[in-house]
């Protein structure tokens, strides 16, 4: 008996599949990265699309970039200087702001390192323009006071607002600087352009409408709306709607902040 019940599990354990134990031959597999990770509720995606709210805003950054970049060649240009002097304004008037929040803000490599689309996109939108500004503004395609070109700059305000702010809240500072620093990379860049041009800084004189006020208004909404708990397309589509729209109305009616009257004094 105790021979038979011996040959009986012997055979159960070799008809059963379970109970042996399977090798496969050669290397073992590796997991499959994941080349789309989730995107963070106050993030972007990595290039622009439409079907995320965050890839629209994406979308709106690279148009903001193109016209950062145009209006800091421009500017470049009328001051004198060289392809490659326009070239590099063109590059930080497009690039700065967000350059400068990431180093107050301690994010190294800052985001153009990484994301090195955005100096191939800022070096060829400068040397186009820097090589071709006289056709398209003859032929008026282009104008620096341009509708076109006014357009882009606003819509492209209206997006480095947000995008700053989302930046100072991952990098979860006091929502007063989180502010600050949608400010910082929509002005900023615009900043060192005056500087390295040798003219008055556009954001601290009122020789024209208002500027950074819009995206302290916009940064201000993205990060109300977020407190407030809504969803990242409330929170984009206000903070967005909000700079654009007070750019819009500066615009229209030649908005400016006060100057002081004792300066005359």
């Amino acid at each position: 008996n105790i021979h038979l019940r011996s040959r009986c599990l012997t055979n159960n354990s070799s008809t059963n599949p379970s109970s042996t134990k399977r090798t496969f031959p050669g290397k073992k597999l590796k997991p499959i990265p994941n080349n789309n990770p989730p995107v963070h509720p106050d993030g972007l995606t990595r290039y622009p699309t439409i079907t995320s709210i965050n890839g629209v805003l994406r979308s709106l950054d690279w148009l903001g970039t193109l016209a950062f970049a145009t209006t800091g060649t421009i500017t470049a240009g009328y001051a004198g200087m060289d392809a490659l002097g326009c070239a590099i304004v063109g590059t930080i008037t497009s690039v700065g702001g967000g350059t400068l929040r990431d180093i107050f803000l301690g994010n190294f490599p800052v985001f153009w390192i990484v994301e090195y689309e955005y100096v191939m996109l800022c070096l060829i939108t400068s040397l186009l323009v820097f090589f071709n500004w006289n056709t398209l503004e003859e032929k008026g395609y282009i104008s620096e006071n341009g509708g076109l070109l006014t357009t882009l700059d606003t819509l492209g305000l209206g997006a480095f607002c947000c995008i700053g702010a989302q930046n100072g809240i991952r990098a979860g500072v006091h929502p007063l600087i989180c502010i600050l620093c949608g400010m910082f990379t929509g002005t900023f860049g615009g900043v060192i352009r005056d500087v390295l041009c040798k003219r008055d800084v556009r954001i601290l004189h009122s020789n024209a409408e208002v500027y950074a006020s819009t995206t302290l208004c916009g940064a201000t909404m993205y990060v109300l709306t977020r407190s407030l708990g809504f969803s990242p397309l409330v929170r984009i589509c206000s903070g967005v709607w909000t700079a654009v729209s007070i750019r819009y109305y500066a615009i229209t009616y030649d908005l400016k902040l006060p100057l002081a009257d004792w300066r005359s004094r």
